[in-house]
């Protein structure tokens, strides 16, 4: 059966994907390609069996409920995560992006340095870190979780890191370091991100 998305919420645009909160399930949304690029989802939607095969927990990334045939074209199906309030999630990038709405600097850093154990644990290997691909899922009003919706996949041109602990770690301890070098970069006018950075690399 055919998704119409006509009139379903826009919740976000990527550089290749639109995302739709789903018209009939608001616990999902749907991720449609816009570019020529259509290989991004057969090879995203490839790890997503992978992890699923592995049994790995779900806490902290979006999972994935395959593909839908919509009326924007050929959709992938995920969890929409929302806050305790119901309201949909932000991205770190949204939180970033203004020291008025930055979350304080130690509630950000504890829900960082959980991710991290979280993807060293159970070994997700992803493209990129970027703030944008993360969203700050708020539990309450003094607690949150960090939750990866994007980026999955493995871009190393040696995939080992998918099978192996220790090139898991290696990988993910070098993405890591681009990741806090990038968010200082990018967000170096917000002094709260500098924060979290230095509280990070303590």
């Amino acid at each position: 059966m055919m998704v119409d998305l006509q009139g379903a919420r826009l919740i976000g645009k990527g550089s290749s994907r639109l995302c739709f909160e789903h018209p009939g399930d608001k616990a999902k949304c749907i991720k449609v390609v816009y570019t020529r690029k259509s290989s991004i989802l057969p090879e995203e939607l490839k790890y997503y069996r992978f992890h699923e095969k592995r049994r790995v927990s779900w806490e902290m990334m979006a999972r994935n409920f395959g593909t839908v045939e919509t009326s924007e074209g050929e959709g992938a199906v995920f969890t929409l995560v929302r806050d305790y309030d119901g309201e949909i999630s932000k991205t770190l990038g949204y939180y970033f992006s203004s020291e008025d709405v930055t979350p304080p600097a130690a509630l950000v850093c504890r829900s960082l340095v959980a991710f991290r154990e979280y993807l060293l644990r159970e070994r997700i290997i992803v493209r990129e870190l970027k703030a944008d691909n993360l969203v700050f899922m708020r539990l309450d009003r003094g607690s949150a979780r960090i939750v990866l919706v994007d980026g999955v996949g493995n871009n190393e041109f040696l995939p080992i890191a998918n099978y192996s602990n220790l090139f898991a770690k290696r990988t993910l301890s070098k993405k890591w370091g681009k990741f806090m070098h990038g968010l200082r970069r990018e967000y170096s006018d917000n002094g709260a991100v500098g924060e979290v950075v230095d509280c990070l690399l303590s």
